[in-house]
């Protein structure tokens, strides 16, 4: 079994070829696969039988894509060789009908005027001025109409759907499998989930994708793939080699279903994107949004957590007021917490009952594309009950050394400064914030009411216990060098 394979390029003709066989392939038995990726796009995959004579015969596919990229198509069958290819987007249209009209006679309707009957007249469109026709009746010309116009027939060159027309060369007659691929926009899918917090440390996760189609052509009974990752793409010269390349390697018939064994929420990688594979064929109609259940989990581990950036700045005096922490829900994506999985991009709503047992929407966060056992943090908003307030409290330097300089001098001094933060708790349980504080390069920590770790070079973290409608107040000393130049 030997297959011939080339890139069509949209716009080639052939000239003094003798007129060839056409079979038209409607897209009522297609069967078809989407790999959608996060980019407005999406490869369509699309199978089609065809009983072909011996030689060269111009095939229709109808119903492909409005929003194809013609340059990316690749059409392949057993001994076929692809000769030329010509895609057609000039659908019906008012506009589209009148052009292609022109020179032919229609149908006129328009209303008498005393007892509201229809007038059947006829007339040829001898042009069109801003999509208004120009019509030649027996009586003279009109370019102001007043009524309808039925068309006879759809004019030559106007379509009802869009169609691609490949003129190929068949080495051996019979039935045979037609593979056409190309890459559309329109079309594109996203996550949401849904996190209902069930206590204060679990919740039941469910993950729906949301597709979009707006690419001109329905898509019926497919196969549908996602792919979760942002592929490079050259938008003026668009190659689909990742899928294509798969394809190509391929030496068997039923290349466009290597993935169909793939459980929903298992991706397999390819290429290092994952690859969703839903479990069941759906139709997907032009200009409709399709959600599909993605993944569903029940008693999630999490921690919550407040966090807080202090702004205390150590140059001066300094304070603040009546600030608030961020809530902060943090998973891990492991089988421990019974996650575990790979998660698509998308947005999170949390939601909790109240004490009636009514759902509340508690906020919402973004996730960016999360691998399995990676950890998932995702800030929700600000504490309402827990209010901070902070101040540099006291302040000190001592001069270390002195190296004059003309009429100058570099000076290196030693800063000391320290700093309080209280943390007033109105909720009527305890509860941990996290305070972040950004300190000066090489800084010391001389003293501290509350054990804090180093977060970084330059960043200190402490975890401050508040108790239930309680406060608690961090103080600590911080000293650095500083240097200076003092001129006279």
């Amino acid at each position: 079994m030997r297959y011939t394979f080339i890139m069509l390029l949209a716009g080639t003709f052939l000239s003094g070829t003798a007129a060839a066989e056409q079979i038209l392939l409607n897209n009522a038995n297609s069967k078809l696969t989407l790999s959608i990726y996060n980019q407005n796009l999406a490869l369509v995959k699309d199978t089609r039988e065809a009983d072909i004579k011996a030689g060269v015969t111009d095939v229709i596919f109808d119903g492909v894509a409005q929003q194809i990229q013609s340059e990316t198509a690749l059409l392949y069958g057993q001994d076929i060789k692809v000769l030329e290819q010509n895609y057609s987007y000039n659908v019906i249209t008012t506009g589209n009908l009148i052009s292609q009209s022109i020179g032919q006679e229609v149908t006129t309707v328009r209303q008498n005027p005393e007892d509201g009957s229809n007038i059947f007249e006829k007339a040829v469109i001898i042009g069109s001025t801003y999509g208004q026709p120009v019509l030649k009746f027996s009586y003279g010309i009109e370019t102001n109409f007043p009524g309808r116009i039925v068309f006879n027939k759809i004019p030559s060159g106007v379509s009802d759907k869009p169609t691609l027309t490949a003129k190929i060369n068949n080495k051996q007659a019979g039935k045979k499998n037609l593979f056409l691929a190309y890459l559309t926009g329109g079309i594109s899918w996203k996550t949401d989930y849904v996190a209902s917090v069930t206590s204060k440390d679990r919740l039941n996760l469910t993950g729906w994708v949301t597709i979009n189609n707006t690419s001109g052509v329905d898509y019926n009974n497919a196969k549908i793939q996602l792919i979760a990752g942002d592929v490079n793409v050259v938008r003026n010269n668009i190659q689909p080699r990742m899928m294509m390349t798969k394809m190509a390697a391929a030496n068997t018939m039923d290349a466009f279903d290597n993935a169909e064994s793939v459980a929903a929420g298992t991706p397999e990688q390819i290429n290092n994107y994952e690859l969703y594979t839903l479990p069941t064929i759906t139709s997907i109609k032009d200009k409709q949004t399709k959600q599909i259940g993605l993944i569903e989990k029940s008693a999630v581990k999490f921690e919550k957590e407040f966090n807080f950036n202090s702004p205390l700045y150590f140059s001066g005096d300094y304070d603040f007021e009546k600030e608030h922490p961020t809530i902060t829900y943090v998973f891990e994506n492991n089988k421990a917490s019974n996650l575990g999985l790979s998660l698509p991009a998308g947005i999170m709503r949390f939601y909790e009952n109240d004490k009636n047992g009514n759902l509340q929407f508690i906020g919402s966060a973004r996730l960016d594309n999360t691998a399995k056992d990676e950890t998932l943090r995702l800030n929700l908003g600000e504490a309402f009950n827990l209010t901070i307030k902070g101040k540099i409290s006291k302040t000190a330097e001592k001069e270390l050394e002195r190296k004059p300089q003309n009429a100058c001098a570099n000076v290196k001094l030693l800063k000391t400064y320290t700093a309080e933060t209280t943390i007033n708790n109105a909720d009527t349980s305890e509860n941990r914030v996290i305070i972040s504080q950004n300190l000066p390069e090489n800084y010391k920590i001389v003293k501290e009411s509350l054990k804090g770790t180093a977060k970084n070079a330059r960043t200190r973290q402490w975890t401050v216990p508040v108790p239930a409608e309680g406060k608690t107040t961090l103080t600590f000393t911080v000293e650095f060098p500083q240097n200076t130049r003092v001129c006279n």
